[in-house]
């Protein structure tokens, strides 16, 4: 809870423990410092912090009651949204695990058309390299080679930085 909402909780209650000192036998300044002492809590829990209902009158004891109610259902709506990530996590890791395969497998298959094109079309070992407005057009014996090279590359990259699985909990 952050400083400034402990504080607006303290002054808050000091107010709803002032009002009840004519029905309590407990003094004042005892229940301020047991009211300081729960506020010294962990900075990270977001919980309400329960007052004894003794110390609050009914529209008090609804507040606390509907305090709770908000926790619980905030806590829910978090759950509720972890898990729709990591559903799309799932379903989104799937759908890039089969783009990769199929990027790496038409790779291989390019590579294996320039591998016969290089053995079987009478041995042309030249490299040529044609630029227009039409587009780009390279032919080299050791374009097969190269794209092999590519495909294997860029598999290798995506299961050691994008692939691997880590356990978070």
């Amino acid at each position: 809870m952050c400083p400034i909402c402990r504080w607006l909780l303290l002054v808050w209650m000091i107010a709803m423990a002032g009002s009840a000192v004519a029905e309590t036998p407990e003094p004042l300044p005892e229940r301020i410092a047991d009211l300081v002492s729960a506020l010294e809590g962990g900075e990270g829990d977001f919980a309400p912090m329960m007052v004894d209902p003794g110390w609050l009158d009914d529209q008090g004891q609804a507040a606390q009651r509907r305090a709770l109610q908000a926790y619980y259902d905030y806590r829910r709506e978090g759950y509720e949204h972890r898990r729709r990530v990591f559903a799309w996590q799932l379903l989104s890791s799937k759908i890039t695990f089969v783009l990769v395969v199929f990027l790496v497998v038409v790779g291989i298959y390019f590579s294996w058309l320039q591998f016969r094109q290089g053995q079987g079309g009478g041995g042309d070992t030249r490299t040529t390299l044609e630029a227009s407005p039409g587009g780009i057009k390279l032919s080299s014996p050791v374009l097969g080679v190269i794209i092999l090279t590519l495909s294997l590359l860029f598999f290798y990259l995506y299961l050691v930085h994008v692939y691997p699985i880590e356990e978070i909990l």
